[in-house]
């Protein structure tokens, strides 16, 4: 088994979102893959296709996948065009989803047919959001244990959590450089959680830690930057975004979470399968990626002074 298969793999699903109708057996040594990653919310829809060409251990790189036709269908009958930009495909103008509404996605690429499982968009619930000091022991990657300090940002639930919910979490993170001005963004694409109702009903929780962000100093220089002085203290914008998922949705993105999470050493537990919920007809590559529909409700904390600058 290629320990480089799984390393593409992981990378599309935290590049986009992976997974295959059939469970795709990192056994078979495929060398090209056909990647589709589509997803439907309130507040922002898109699907992206990517091909992985001749895999090349020492090159993961994914390619556009240009030309495609890629459909939208929902359970009324109604039929939307995806509109191209290179490899990534949006709705039309006017197109609105809605709770309760379920959706289906066809895509016509490179000779192939690529159809998901149909999708509904279950509700969300409210949430806002706080920050807490914490000091925490870890180990290092020597396996030495230090102390961090750092803050856990926590969401604190404002409403009833319908039953049967399953939500993902993830979050962004932009800053402006102390020199230039730019506006800069870190993602936390591998800091995800993944929860159910029932999680939450039965530990009696109605907060919990959506990340850890690490009081870490970083240094800039103002070699090439001559004339300008530094920003002594700014401001770090964290969004996070909760998104419903169906119970499909929830299982593969436990999935994804406990391969991430063994993926270094020899005693690790063997990469399995991962099920998504794309199926492709009469294809001779296997098709990788995950199609979901969800609301999606994004929230905002400002963290002040959290950056030291050196000169």
């Amino acid at each position: 088994m290629s320990r480089h298969i799984l390393q593409v793999f992981l990378i599309v699903t935290l590049m986009h979102s992976a997974g295959c109708e059939s469970p795709y057996d990192f056994d078979s040594e495929y060398t090209e893959y056909l990647i589709v990653d589509g997803k439907v919310t309130n507040i922002g829809s898109e699907v992206i296709l990517s091909y992985s060409g001749k895999f090349d251990a020492n090159n993961s790189t994914l390619k556009p996948l240009t030309g495609a036709e890629v459909l939208l269908e929902d359970d009324a009958g109604g039929s939307y065009t995806f509109i191209a930009n290179t490899n990534v495909y949006t709705p039309p103008q006017g197109f609105s989803p809605k709770v309760d509404e379920t959706y289906t996605l066809k895509v016509l690429v490179a000779g192939q047919s690529i159809i998901s499982e149909p999708e509904t968009i279950h509700p969300g619930f409210s949430f806002h959001l706080e920050a807490e000091e914490v000091t925490r022991e870890v180990f290092s990657p020597s396996k030495v244990t230090k102390t961090i300090n750092g803050l856990d940002i926590i969401a604190r639930i404002d409403s009833t959590i319908p039953d049967n919910t399953y939500v993902k979490w993830d979050y962004m993170v932009l800053w402006t450089h102390p020199y230039t001005g730019q506006l800069m963004r870190e993602s936390g694409a591998s800091q995800f959680k993944v929860m159910s109702s029932a999680d939450l009903k039965s530990s009696g929780s109605s907060s919990f830690s959506v990340l850890f962000w690490e009081d870490v100093q970083r240094y800039f220089y103002a070699e090439g930057v001559a004339g300008l002085e530094p920003v002594a203290n700014f401001q770090y914008h964290i969004f996070v975004t909760q998104t419903t998922l169906s119970k499909r949705a929830y299982q593969y993105w436990q999935q994804i979470h406990a391969q991430l999470k063994n993926t270094g050493g020899i005693f690790d537990a063997v990469p399995g399968t991962i099920s998504g919920n794309l199926s492709i007809h009469g294809a001779d590559l296997p098709v990788l990626g995950y199609f979901s529909a969800g609301t999606a409700i994004r929230q905002e904390i400002v963290l002040d002074d959290v950056m030291i600058l050196v000169p």
